[in-house]
């Protein structure tokens, strides 16, 4: 059964999902969801797809999956013989550790700050919703300075931020990191030649280069 993924190709969230689908090799097909014409707020969708009208959702048969996270999480467990690497289960406890560790650095660190950035430079011009705060602007590239120099020291020691493996701690970067390269120009190999090297080589991958500009 072929996977639906609902949401936008074009969407960070959505091509996230579709990164991990492709890193696993299991066929979807995008369902487009009309964010435009306000689709994602109908009570239908509310009620059928996201209780918080958000994208992408996951349909498994009848069973569905919300949050871009949670989904590649459900695809990896789901499919053991391959996801295992990139998730690794509890029953091995320290890849486990490492893994929720370099996962908590992307949510809380990297997707902040790269989403406070590409919000005021991106989408309020996407969306006219006005000018960028500059001082915003400025304190996101501030805050990014300092945590990828963490990321730099982490990677010095490991080639993922997880171990030896590339996890989907790592792909869940490809979106937000891909849109700051393409559209504001940043030089991850800036932040340090240990970021520079990881990010040269996860961006590589046959999986991101299928999706990095449409799931």
């Amino acid at each position: 059964m072929i996977l639906q993924i609902h949401g936008v190709p074009t969407s960070t969230a959505t091509r996230r999902v579709a990164v991990v689908a492709k890193e696993l090799g299991l066929p979807y097909e995008v369902v487009p969801v009309d964010m435009m014409a306000g689709e994602h707020k109908s009570e239908k969708y509310l009620k059928e797809k996201h209780p918080f009208g958000r994208i992408p959702i996951l349909f498994d048969g009848d069973f569905r999956v919300v949050e871009s996270r949670a989904i590649a999480r459900y695809l990896a467990a789901k499919n053991p013989e391959k996801g295992a690497k990139l998730a690794p289960p509890p029953s091995d406890p320290q890849a486990y550790a490492r893994f929720e560790e370099a996962a908590s650095l992307e949510y809380c660190d990297f997707d902040a700050t790269t989403g406070k950035i590409g919000f005021e430079l991106l989408v309020k011009k996407y969306r006219n919703l006005g000018a960028p705060n500059e001082a915003i602007v400025a304190q996101g590239y501030e805050d990014l300075k300092t945590k990828m120099a963490a990321y730099d020291s982490i990677l010095a020691e490991r080639r993922f931020l997880a171990g030896d493996n590339i996890t989907l701690a790592d792909l869940f970067h490809l979106p937000n990191g891909y849109a700051l390269e393409q559209h504001l120009g940043t030089d991850w190999a800036s932040y340090g030649p240990n970021v520079g090297r990881w990010w040269k080589e996860i961006s590589a991958l046959e999986s991101w280069q299928a999706v990095k500009d449409g799931a």
